[in-house]
């Protein structure tokens, strides 16, 4: 076998009237974030909006739902009425109704499933990306099972029962195609088990299902942004430390919060956006036809093929960057030489993009993933900028999610919001016990009068 880039397929994909772009997402898609202002997600109704469709997605339907006055009219000439009164007064209900699924409130999971997406459909584009994003990094290959967690919630309501009958049951297009990565695992079970814990407490999973979606998908992006940035050092099992501050403390040049959080998310971010080029360049070989295939899944596969298929891989990197890109670019790249190895060859390759792609679409790629931080995750720190925080629902959500059985040790507790993301100083953990001990969630000792305990919340 030939271990090769494909020029044939790069050619198509980076040509465009003989001109060089930097596209994206033939065959690999990083992040959910748009370089078009016009598309990128305003979170006008919260994370509702997307949450709905995530539900639509696993039920199989389609992604866009009508909640237009056509919808209501359609509905009304479905009825027998008696009266022209009994008429309008149920269309006037209907569209009450209607509005308070526009502004995101509900009060069964059912009637999450009818919030429909942004009405510009620009940024309705960003929305249905962010649904594919969750869908594929959580809930593909285990839609069965979800659906099983969330049929339990059987919250039917005259609401939902009407405007189902409006409902275009027609099989979406394209929600069996993979368009991204479920690079964590560990963390995609963590969820679909927080999942099953929220669900034990309707009222409770009702109230938080959107925050705990928001939560999971900052989360899953964050670590992409870090172990992306790791090239073939990428670890699948492992998430690396992103620290938060909570909402009413006070932030601090010397905490962690400051150090090993936003600062450090944005910093990462910078450039980030020639990953989305290179992967695409790097996964279009002659060896394999997987789709997102990253650093470390490349260099996998070159070490399972030996060295020479290594070694042939690199000199078609450099080989590709000194006829190609730099043809067609004119940016400098550097030379192969014996002693380059593939580390090296991705390294250069990602120098010789970054070079190229021009600074206002990094700054709108970026500005798309700080849109999120400032909708759910922002506190102020005067100087010092934005604050990742955690809010005292958010705080309560990710505790209640963390506790499985009827007490926890306190210990334990941290190690588990952890595993779900979020990394807390040491000053943070006081202000935690505060919180739950002043709500009566503390047991103080165990019974050997050692250990603290956090009782369940749900």
């Amino acid at each position: 076998m030939v271990y090769q880039l494909d020029f044939n397929k790069i050619n198509k994909f980076i040509d465009k009237s003989g001109k060089y772009t930097f596209r994206r997402r033939s065959v690999t898609s990083i992040l959910p974030l748009p370089t078009r202002e016009p598309e990128r997600a305003k979170f006008d109704r919260g994370f509702s909006s997307i949450t709905g469709g995530i539900i639509r997605k696993i039920n199989g339907k389609n992604l866009i739902v009508d909640t237009s006055d056509a919808i209501v009219e359609h509905i009304i000439s479905m009825g027998k009425f008696d009266e022209e009164e009994s008429k309008n007064l149920f269309a006037h209900y209907l569209r009450e109704q209607i509005k308070e699924l526009h502004l995101g409130r509900i009060t069964s999971l059912n009637q999450l499933e009818r919030i429909p997406l942004a009405e510009n459909e620009e940024e309705r584009k960003g929305e249905i990306d962010l649904i594919n994003f969750f869908f594929d990094t959580f809930i593909r290959n285990e839609v069965e099972r979800v659906q099983e967690i969330l049929r339990k919630q059987d919250d039917s309501d005259l609401l939902s029962d009407v405007l189902e009958l409006s409902t275009d049951h027609s099989v979406p297009k394209n929600n069996g195609v993979e368009i991204y990565y479920s690079a964590f695992p560990t963390l995609k079970e963590n969820f679909i088990r927080d999942l099953e814990n929220l669900a034990s407490n309707t009222s409770f999973l009702i109230n938080h299902i959107s925050l705990f979606f928001v939560h999971y998908t900052f989360v899953a992006m964050s670590q992409l942004i870090l172990q992306t940035n790791k090239m073939t050092r990428f670890s699948q099992d492992e998430l690396l430390p992103v620290y938060y501050i909570l909402q009413w403390e006070k932030p601090a040049t010397w905490r962690n919060s400051s150090r090993q959080g936003n600062k450090m998310l944005i910093g990462e971010m910078d450039g980030f956006f020639a990953h989305e080029h290179a992967l695409n360049i790097l996964g279009m070989n002659t060896f394999s036809d997987k789709r997102n295939q990253f650093y470390h899944d490349i260099k996998y596969q070159l070490e399972e093929a030996g060295l020479e298929a290594e070694r042939e891989y690199i000199q078609s990197i450099y080989k590709w960057m000194k006829e190609i890109y730099k043809e067609k670019t004119n940016i400098p790249v550097r030379e192969y030489s014996e002693d380059k190895t593939l580390d090296m060859a991705f390294d250069d390759l990602i120098s010789a993009i970054k070079k190229g792609i021009s600074s206002e679409v990094n700054s709108r790629y970026q500005k798309a993933f700080q849109a999120i931080i400032s909708k759910f995750f922002r506190k102020h720190g005067g100087s010092l900028g934005t604050i990742l925080s955690l809010s005292q629902e958010h705080l309560l959500m990710l505790v209640a999610i963390s506790i499985t059985d009827e007490r926890i040790e306190l210990k334990k507790l941290w190690e588990e919001l952890e595993k779900r993301g979020v990394w807390l100083d040491y000053h943070s953990k006081e202000e935690v016990v505060k919180v739950l001990d002043k709500l009566n969630y503390m047991e103080k000792k165990s019974d050997s009068g050692d250990a603290q305990y956090v009782k369940s919340i749900l």
